[in-house]
């Protein structure tokens, strides 16, 4: 069965914005790609229940 796509926007200060792209840009992925990599990642740790540990998204929204 094919995936359903769902578009969402999102509004972020241009700091983080700036650090999510230059990460796309060294992982040659696009933005979209990293930030649903990150939000995938993230959902799996939270429904495993194991400890969070920090990561990319933690560090840039400091």
């Amino acid at each position: 069965m094919p995936e359903t796509v769902v578009h969402f926007q999102i509004r972020m200060p241009p700091a983080l914005h700036e650090q999510l792209a230059s990460w796309a840009k060294e992982d040659k992925a696009s933005l979209n790609a990293l930030i649903v990599s990150i939000l995938k990642n993230d959902a799996e740790q939270r429904e495993s229940g194991g400890n969070r540990t920090p990561s990319r998204a933690d560090e840039a929204a400091r």
